[in-house]
C-alpha cells in the first residue's frame, strides 16, 4: 500500500513531548515508515518515558548539558535537525506542545518545505512571557504547521483568532489522555510508591519547575508549602524534585528538613499517576497535570499567573494561584477537607491518536503526488 511508504518523523526533547507523542507514535506503527528523533533537551526525564512506552529512538542529538540556555539549545537543535532532515527526507514531521525542541524542529522543517503537524496546537495565555519561552514557541509552531491538532474547541478558537486557516485545524482531544489511559491499563506502579500512599495522611502532590518561577517566586511557593506542612501534620506533601539546580537547591534548602514534606527524585510516569490518583489536592506549575487531575476528580492549584488550559478553571477543577504565599495557603485550607470532585473526561476520550492518524493519512494522500 502507498500509505506505508510515507516517512513520518517524530521529534521529542522533553518528558511531556514523549508522553504526549508516545500514543501517536504507537498508533502509526506498521502504517507508516516512522522514525523518532530525540534532541535530549532533558536526558534522564526523557529516558524514563521512552522506556515506559517502549519507544525506539533512531537519532539522539544528546544535547543536554548542565545549566544549558536557550541560545545553546536553539543553535544545537537547528544544526542537528538540518543534518537529520537531509538524511531521512521525511514527508512530514510531528512535534508536540511548546518546547524549544518543537519550535526549532518546526523551523528546520519549514526551511526544507516539509509539512509540520503540531500536536496540542492552539493553547494560549496571550502573554508572551507567561509561560516563558513556551507561549511564543507554540505561537510560532502553529503558524509553521500544515496540520494543527487542537485538543479542545477553545484551542481551535485561539487558532482562528490568530489567523490560522480553518482547514488546517482539527479538534481531536488531548493525546496526553491517550497516554494516561494506556499506562493505567498496561504499566503498574512500583511497590515503593504504593507503600508511600498507604498511610492515614492526606496526600498533596507538589510539582514545580517552570523557568518563570525561578528565584523569588519559587522561594515564595516553598515558604507557603513549609508553613502549611508545619501547621497540618496530618498532610504529607509528595514532591518529586526536578533535577534543574535552580529548583533542586532551594527545594533542599527550604523543604528538606520538614518531616511531612517528602522530597523525591522524579517519579516514573506510572508512579506519578498513582500518586495523583490518591491525592487530596495538587499544587503544580505543570500543564499535563492540569489535564490528568480532572480524570481522578482531584482539585489543582496552578502555581503560575496564567494558564493556557481555561477549561479546567471553568469546570471548577483548577484555580490559578500564582506564587503568592497567602493565596496558596488560603486555597489549601479552603479545600483540604472537601471531598473530591466527580471524575471528568474534560480533555479527551483516549482516541485522539487514532483521529490524528486518520487525518494525517488523508493529508498525505492529497499533499504528496503518487
Amino acid at each position: 500500500m502507498r500509505k506505508k511508504s510515507y516517512k513520518v518523523l517524530f521529534v521529542i526533547g522533553t518528558r511531556p513531548d514523549a508522553i504526549k507523542l508516545a500514543p501517536v507514535i504507537r498508533e502509526f506503527r506498521g502504517k507508516f515508515l516512522s522514525r523518532v528523533v530525540a534532541t535530549t533537551q532533558h536526558r534522564e526525564l526523557l529516558k524514563e518515558v521512552i522506556k515506559v512506552f517502549r519507544l525506539q529512538v533512531h537519532v539522539d542529538f544528546n544535547l543536554m548539558k548542565e545549566n544549558q540556555d536557550l541560545f545553546y539549545l536553539t543553535s544545537g537543535i537547528l544544526s542537528r535537525m538540518r543534518e537529520t532532515l537531509e538524511e531521512i527526507k521525511p514527508d512530514i514531521i510531528f512535534v508536540q506542545g511548546d518546547t524549544t525542541t518543537s519550535f526549532i524542529a518546526s523551523l528546520a522543517a519549514f526551511y526544507f518545505k516539509i509539512p509540520v503537524a503540531h500536536v496540542e496546537a492552539g493553547l494560549r495565555t496571550h502573554d508572551p512571557y507567561a509561560p516563558y519561552p513556551e507561549e511564543m514557541n507554540r505561537v510560532f509552531v502553529d503558524h509553521l504547521s500544515s496540520l494543527c491538532f487542537a485538543p479542545t474547541p477553545q484551542a481551535k478558537e485561539n487558532l482562528l483568532k490568530d489567523g490560522i486557516p480553518e482547514e488546517r485545524i482539527h479538534v481531536v482531544g488531548n493525546t496526553g489522555i491517550d497516554a494516561m489511559f494506556w499506562v493505567l491499563e498496561n504499566v503498574p506502579p512500583g511497590e515503593e510508591v504504593k507503600e508511600l500512599v498507604k498511610g492515614d495522611k492526606k496526600i498533596v502532590l507538589l510539582t514545580v519547575h517552570r523557568r518563570e518561577n525561578f528565584g523569588e517566586p519559587l522561594r515564595e511557593i516553598f515558604r507557603a508549602v513549609r508553613e502549611i506542612a508545619e501547621e497540618r501534620r496530618d498532610v504529607l506533601f509528595v514532591y518529586p524534585v526536578h533535577p534543574n539546580p535552580n529548583v533542586k537547591r532551594p527545594a533542599e534548602e527550604m523543604l528538606g528538613n520538614v518531616e511531612n514534606i517528602l522530597l523525591l527524585t522524579p517519579l516514573s510516569y506510572p508512579d506519578l499517576l498513582y500518586v495523583l490518583k490518591h491525592s487530596s489536592l495538587v499544587l503544580t506549575d505543570s500543564g499535563g497535570i492540569q489535564e490528568e487531575a480532572p480524570y481522578f476528580g482531584v482539585r489543582v492549584g496552578v502555581l503560575r499567573e496564567k494558564t493556557e488550559r481555561p477549561e479546567g478553571v471553568k469546570a471548577g477543577y483548577v484555580r490559578v494561584l500564582g506564587s503568592d504565599r497567602e493565596r496558596i495557603k488560603e486555597w489549601f485550607f479552603e479545600l483540604i477537607e472537601k471531598p473530591s470532585l466527580p471524575p471528568s473526561s474534560l480533555y479527551g476520550d483516549g482516541k485522539a491518536s487514532e483521529r490524528i492518524r486518520r487525518i494525517t493519512e488523508v493529508f498525505l494522500e492529497s499533499f504528496i503526488p503518487s
